[in-house]
């Protein structure tokens, strides 16, 4: 291919896969503010959180599988099946009949999404250098900023003007566009896997069993039952980690956790991933349930923590460059436990100032330490 037309078409995959990016984190959160209206309709409110809960779960359990899947069968069908499964579920989604439908057709497109967030993060690992990665990876951490904390904004504004489906229906021509451009443009270029494919179905069962079985626990953890449920998910993870240790090509390759700096990222992509979805989640519930304001002004209350992210992203890939890592990832995770300690202050009474500032000290947090640490 001509340096020309590789160019266009590395800057056309790369588009396809922002916006496949896009779709894939902003799910995750666009049902945040749409969910008080889904429950007012469809009911359930006791099982409110799983809604969430159940599609990052599919996707964790996911992308383990899919990331070796591409491995064997290349970049671009996985993609383009990853895609179609998390079109068909967000269509499922907008015709729910009730909120243990809606749960299920969620869990379909987190496991659809398992297929987005981190192929993106290996084609790009196959299409720049080391060094243009800096600057890509800023702009790709941009992106999942903006569409982690415009998901509740966005959705506020859809249920109020159009109604709550239209937040999984918006997904179609969007989903179809990003396909379109990665599989018209992308060529393989890794050496595909050969032989017998091996994949490691029973560790892969075994780790989503244990977080499965975590969440469970972790949603009543003090009473007995949740005890047990506990105990239940550290056998599991024990086991878990004897099944990796003996797989000769595992889902999680247990050497890498002698690795300091990687035990460090992967902690703190556990305890970002914790605050970042705790607040969309909950922070606009509060707003509306609690100071009783509409559904757009709850997904208003993210935008500061969209725009400090968006900016200190930005920064962030030009100060890498010239200081490491190590400036940008500290000073990061510092603002982020300072911005969320604010939280602890808030009650209905509180100014909006003081939830304004949190959402702005914690969004440029995490776009300072997120895409250093990744």
């Amino acid at each position: 291919m001509e340096s020309s037309k590789l160019l266009t078409a590395r800057r056309l995959v790369t588009l396809g896969l922002l916006i496949g990016s896009f779709m894939g984190s902003m799910e995750a959160t666009v049902v945040a503010t749409a969910m008080p209206t889904i429950v007012g309709q469809l009911g359930g409110l006791n099982i409110y959180g799983w809604a969430f809960s159940i599609y990052v779960l599919a996707n964790s359990a996911g992308i383990p599988v899919t990331g070796k899947l591409s491995d064997m069968f290349g970049r671009r069908i996985v993609y383009a099946w990853s895609m179609g499964l998390f079109l068909m579920a967000s269509l499922l989604c907008a015709v729910a009949p009730s909120m243990y439908w809606l749960i299920i057709f969620r869990a379909m497109q987190g496991l659809g999404a398992a297929g987005l967030l981190p192929l993106a993060i290996i084609m790009i690992g196959d299409m720049f250098t080391f060094e243009e990665r800096a600057k890509v990876q800023g702009l790709f951490s941009g992106v999942w900023g903006v569409s982690s904390i415009a998901g509740p904004l966005f959705g506020g504004f859809l249920v109020d003007k159009v109604g709550w489906p239209s937040v999984f229906y918006i997904n179609i021509p969007f989903g179809i566009l990003s396909a379109w451009l990665v599989w018209h443009w992308w060529v393989d270029q890794h050496e595909l896997a050969t032989g017998t494919p091996y994949i490691d179905y029973p560790g892969a069962l075994a780790v989503s069993a244990t977080a499965i079985v975590l969440l469970l626990a972790l949603v009543d953890v003090v009473s007995w039952h949740g005890g047990m449920l506990l105990a239940v998910a550290i056998g599991l993870a024990y086991i878990s980690y004897r099944l990796e240790l003996a797989s000769p090509d595992p889902i999680i390759p247990i050497g890498l956790f002698h690795w300091k700096l990687f035990s460090v990222s992967i902690l703190h992509a556990g305890v970002t991933g914790w605050l970042l979805n705790g607040v969309t989640a909950y922070v606009p519930l509060f707003v509306q349930e609690v100071q009783k304001r509409s559904a757009m002004e709850a997904g208003a209350t993210l935008t500061p923590l969209l725009l400090s992210w968006v900016i200190s992203s930005a920064i962030c890939a030009k100060m890498m460059l010239k200081t490491g890592y190590r400036p940008p990832a500290v000073g990061g995770m510092i603002a982020v436990v300072a911005g969320s300690a604010l939280l602890l202050f808030l009650d209905a009474g509180s100014p909006r100032s003081l939830l304004l500032a949190s959402m702005l000290i914690m969004g440029a947090g995490f776009g300072f330490t997120v895409p250093a640490l990744l």
